[in-house]
């Protein structure tokens, strides 16, 4: 655990210290969130945030980073005069998912829980009458005990209009905003919202690193320019990127960093995730991934598990799939599910008492906190180290213990792990259960073509996903580590249980084969006839069948047009990025240059075993980045679409 800045002698090493008055009530829901006493990130975080000082945490998954900023925020209200102001906002939480931002605001619905003025504005109810009395008002009003209070309200799109947002702002006239970049800077745009400079005090990025991501600058940069800049600043993460600290000159002012990592079996204080969490590899061909993932549930009596592929038509495919192989409830979530639909699977994950398994993608990588998480699979590898550690720490939480595994395919994958390592992340292979036979391959084939055979519709969620996950294989990872022309496509085609070779470029360069005889290696049934397999949607079938016959007659068929409102959005999307690219460009060229700089004073501090090690893992990044430059002209064909 580490500082930038000595803190000043006149702070206090606990925040018990700052606020007798509400420090059981405290240590009460501290304990209740899984904690047996504070942690090491919130004894330091708090006093400062406390103390008027921009922080900036670096802290390992389920260390207690949220109520690390909750507390200073709730005690800074309370203790402030004129806490209430009709319209004006005290407080600010930005969090990069709505998840991420519905699980902060409910954690601080349950610490108001305890500081009755708040709990009665937010949970109003009414007077009790004693029976002997003679009720006189049915309607009488509920007693609110006397303020100050502290009132969030949560901002994310999806569930509720705008307009409603800012009515129920104007109606509880709240003092703390928590939500997602691009509502907040909808309401805080409206006049109804108030944001004074001797009133405004503390501003939070949650999951910081990821808020700085191109698609949230933009509405982050507004929030910046609307909050006043006299302010309290924290941001939170459990990676800091360099992204991070370039805001951190830009937005803070002599900002204490506290970097909180754990000690190693080896000694040294570099491990990034939390020494409860065991993080483990298996390096296995594809078509045995889902017979082994199905014996380690079963070894490891694992009762809720998140698994991570790397695209959302995957999760659409897999879902169906992992269902009828695993026999477990599977609950899918990722970016294109409506917000109710988001919420609702989260919700039923947590409070399955069955064996159930979550199936996303990174959406659902950070900051969520769900209890009893016994093992995490990464079925896909993300394409950064620090979303790996991202995705491992939803498991082994709050000094639980845990298992993360990630799968990896037999050939070059095998670097991943060297590649990891030399970012700071070590992990130690997985003992298998017990040995895959081809008896177990071709039992869990013939169970993933029995599902896609239930209706058309699988089997085109079949092809979608296949070409998304090749498609993100080849532009997502490391080109020199995961190799497209290394793949073994017979054995990735069986591993998914495809019943034919979608039309794609790659395979067009790489497996022409596959281009050839669309169901060449597949090994399916003889006599089998992709044909007769039906929509269930009838009137989709009817218009198949129409095209059908239209070619059996030599004619050309009426093909869906290609415009309509889908095809603008596309154009617009593209038009967007276009226009990006050049400042993309310059900011990708100030930031080399401070790399270089940044480069050569850490060089100076380095011991000669570092500085080889740094060494290493420049060459290692220098040989990824080439290889990528050389794939640029492969990459620029396009998904031709499924036959019927």
């Amino acid at each position: 655990m580490s500082t930038d800045q000595a803190p000043v002698k006149k702070q206090p090493k606990t925040f018990e210290a700052l606020t007798p008055a509400l420090a059981e009530w405290i240590l009460d829901f501290t304990r209740g969130m899984g904690f047996a006493r504070t942690t090491p990130v919130q004894a330091m975080a708090i006093p400062l945030l406390m103390g008027n000082k921009d922080l900036v945490v670096e802290a390992v998954t389920g260390s207690g980073k949220t109520l690390s900023f909750l507390i200073p925020i709730v005690s800074r209200i309370l203790a402030a005069d004129d806490a209430n102001l009709k319209g004006h906002v005290r407080s600010i939480v930005v969090a990069p998912t709505k998840e991420l931002a519905a699980q902060i605001y409910e954690v601080m619905k349950g610490l108001l829980e305890f500081h009755a003025p708040s709990a009665a504005v937010m949970n109003p109810k009414p007077e009790v009458i004693d029976d002997d009395e003679e009720m006189t008002d049915i309607d009488e009003k509920p007693v609110i005990p006397p303020g100050p209070y502290v009132i969030p309200q949560l901002l994310i799109g999806g569930q509720r209009k705008l307009t409603e947002d800012i009515a129920t702002f104007s109606h509880l006239n709240p003092n703390v905003l928590i939500g997602t970049p691009k509502r907040l800077v909808e309401v805080l745009s409206s006049s109804k919202v108030v944001l004074k400079r001797h009133i405004f005090d503390l501003l939070v990025l949650d999951e910081a690193d990821r808020l700085l991501d191109a698609n949230f600058q933009p509405d982050l940069q507004k929030i910046l320019e609307l909050v006043p800049k006299e302010r309290r600043t924290g941001l939170f993460s459990a990676s800091v990127s360099e992204a991070v600290n370039e805001l951190v000159r830009v937005g803070m002012r002599y900002p204490f960093k506290i970097s909180a990592k754990v000690r190693s079996k080896s000694g040294a204080l570099d491990k990034k995730t939390p020494e409860s969490l065991r993080l483990c590899y298996m390096v296995i061909q594809p078509t045995k991934k889902l017979a082994m993932l199905k014996a380690i549930l079963a070894e490891t009596n694992a009762e809720r598990a998140i698994v991570y592929v790397s695209t959302r038509a995957g999760v659409d495919y897999w879902n169906h799939i992992l269902q009828a192989i695993l026999g477990r409830s599977v609950f899918p979530l990722h970016g294109d599910h409506k917000a109710a639909i988001r919420a609702k699977n989260l919700l039923r994950f947590r409070d399955c008492n069955t064996p159930a398994i979550l199936l996303t993608t990174d959406v659902l990588a950070r900051g969520i906190d769900i209890s009893d998480v016994d093992l995490v699979v990464q079925l896909d590898p993300p394409s950064q180290p620090k979303d790996f550690i991202h995705r491992c720490g939803r498991s082994g939480r709050a000094g639980k213990r845990g298992l993360a595994l990630t799968f990896l395919n037999e050939g070059s994958e095998e670097d991943y792990i060297k590649y990891l390592d030399l970012q700071g992340t070590k992990l130690e292979p997985y003992s298998a259960p017990k040995v895959i036979t081809d008896a177990h391959v071709a039992e869990t084939t013939a169970a993933v073509r029995e599902v896609l055979l239930k209706k058309r519709e699988l089997f085109d969620r079949s092809q979608k996903a296949f070409v998304s996950w090749v498609q993100a294989y080849t532009k997502t990872l490391p080109a020199d580590i995961f190799d497209i022309k290394k793949i073994d496509w017979l054995e990735i085609g069986r591993g998914w249980g495809l019943l034919q070779w979608p039309k794609m470029p790659e395979l067009k360069r790489h497996f022409m084969e596959g281009v050839k005889d669309r169901t060449y290696g597949l090994d399916l049934p003889t006599g089998f006839d992709l044909n007769s397999l039906a929509y269930a949607d009838k009137v989709r079938e009817d218009k198949r069948q129409e095209m059908l016959q239209a070619r059996a007659r030599g004619e050309r068929p009426n093909l869906p047009s290609k415009g309509g409102a889908a095809a603008d959005l596309k154009r617009r999307k593209e038009k967007a990025w276009s226009s990006q690219k050049e400042a993309k460009a310059i900011r990708e060229g100030r930031r080399e240059r401070k790399e270089v700089r940044r480069k050569a004073e850490r060089n100076g501090k380095m011991s000669e075993e570092e500085l080889a090690e740094a060494r290493e893992l420049e060459q290692l990044i220098a040989k990824v980045r080439e290889n990528n430059a050389n794939k640029v002209e492969d990459d620029e064909g396009e998904f031709e679409g499924f036959d019927d």
